[in-house]
């Protein structure tokens, strides 16, 4: 059976870096709003989160629940179906996210000051430097 999970451990501290990265990531339509019911296909159970990607905008993926991102004291947590992060979004969507925020804290920082992002790969490893 399908159930949303929380994953509270992994979580993104600044909502507008977290939007970028999930951009970058191809989610184009993001509804940001306070406590937004989450639709899944399990109607018992109700959940919230603030940052949500609705399943109906992303229907190439046929996501069986919205993905959200609930905001805590750590930051905003990722809520979404056990099953569509098995068999949808895939078990590492949580590190591709996280690379794609830290990308976009890194440009953010090389604009304050005035410099340049360096980004290379090394192994499995991306260095990402900021020179100015």
């Amino acid at each position: 059976m399908s159930k949303y999970m929380a994953f509270d451990a992994e979580a993104f501290a600044n909502r507008e870096l977290l939007v970028e990265a999930l951009k970058e990531m191809g989610f184009e339509q993001i509804t940001i709003g306070t406590d937004l019911q989450l639709q899944g296909w399990d109607k018992r159970d109700n959940r919230v989160a603030d940052v949500i990607i609705r399943r109906s905008d992303v229907k190439n993926m046929h996501l069986l629940g919205d993905i959200g991102f609930q905001k805590t004291a750590k930051g905003y947590s990722l809520v979404v179906d056990d099953m569509d992060l098995d068999y949808r979004l895939g078990r590492d969507f949580i590190r591709r996210l996280q690379t794609h925020y830290t990308e976009a804290t890194a440009r953010k920082m090389a604009m304050k000051l005035n410099g340049t992002l360096i980004k290379e790969r090394v192994g499995n490893t991306i260095k990402i430097r900021v020179k100015f």
